[in-house]
């Protein structure tokens, strides 16, 4: 994916979103994100558009880092304990997730007291070497991913980089139509990620669509 989509990406998760799972395996790291701004295109008409949940894949010499700022004094560390959804998702930090950018990531890496590598990791090294890279912050806690390539899927299809700002647009026409019809006997269903997103007027929304 090319820059200018991923910076959409980035933003469509973390306004409203959550980390909400990841699993690793051989050579293929998978983050788990709910609530994104991004239009699902497989819903009927009048039904919540809202993206559910995305995957962020790396494949190929990936890393990870866990963060926190947790009084975690379980048997099991809580990074296994939400591996076995044993713990709620993390809610993002507003518009503190970034792809592709080393001098954010190691400002989040610095931002958490525990730093817990799943994977080999180098540092500041790792980072600029990585061909793709995320960092995020999710309240207390938060991670640092990359590998040689990235891929983004919904349940229903893999997104592509030409994808990305088309339906974050999409999104964005959608909770104006779902603030100016709220309450209205054509209303859409109560959707979370609307909600957490006021317009200033909710008879003419206002927004970045």
């Amino acid at each position: 994916m090319n820059k200018k989509a991923l910076d959409i990406l980035a933003d469509a998760i973390s306004d409203a979103g959550a980390w909400q799972w990841w699993h690793l395996e051989k050579d293929m790291l998978q983050l788990e994100f709910c609530g994104v701004q991004l239009y699902d295109e497989s819903k009927p008409e009048k039904d919540i558009h809202t993206t559910d949940v995305i995957a962020v894949r790396f494949f190929g010499n990936v890393f990870a880092v866990f963060l926190d700022d947790l009084d975690d004094n379980e048997d099991k560390p809580w990074y296994e304990r939400f591996y076995d959804d044993e713990i709620p998702a993390f809610e993002c930090d507003g518009y503190s997730l970034a792809f592709d950018d080393p001098e954010y990531a190691q400002e989040v890496y610095d931002a958490y007291g525990n730093r817990t590598p799943v994977t080999a990791f180098d540092g500041m090294k790792t980072l600029t070497d990585a061909k793709h890279l995320i960092a995020a912050k999710c309240g207390n806690a938060g991670v640092i991913a990359g590998g040689d390539r990235i891929e983004v899927v919904s349940r229903n299809a893999r997104i592509s980089e030409d994808d990305v700002e088309p339906l974050s647009r999409k999104w964005w026409e959608y909770w104006k139509q779902y603030w100016q019809l709220r309450g209205t006997q054509d209303a859409f269903p109560k959707d979370p990620t609307c909600e957490v997103t006021i317009p200033v007027n909710a008879e003419d929304p206002q927004g970045c669509w």
